[in-house]
């Protein structure tokens, strides 16, 4: 036996090639193959249509409200006497009175 033996694809035709299956490795005539999906040619045997699960689509999640507006009740900090004053590691941010000195110091 030969190496090179004939198949069923061995025969002229003009304006057809041979071609072999990516899946199975036969030779077949061009025009008889068909394209996968992922883009390489495949016998008729071996093809097979693309999954309709790959098209789903989900419904958009809109996840903002159609209208906000701010709180009616804004935070206002309030000092204390002794956030207020000048003394070392007493005192509150903002609250701060340069050279005063709370009474409850005293």
């Amino acid at each position: 036996m030969s190496a090179f033996m004939k198949g069923k694809a061995d025969f002229l035709e003009l304006g057809d090639n041979n071609a072999v299956c990516f899946e199975c490795g036969r030779k077949f005539k061009a025009s008889t193959m068909r394209k996968h999906w992922q883009g390489y040619w495949v016998c008729f045997a071996h093809w097979e249509p693309r999954q309709t699960q790959d098209f789903v689509r989900n419904v958009p999640d809109i996840i903002t409200p159609p209208w906000t507006q701010p709180p009616a009740d804004v935070f206002a900090p309030l000092c204390s006497p002794n956030g207020s004053s000048a003394v070392p590691g007493g005192m509150e941010p903002g609250c701060i009175v340069p050279g005063w000195i709370s009474p409850m110091y005293y």
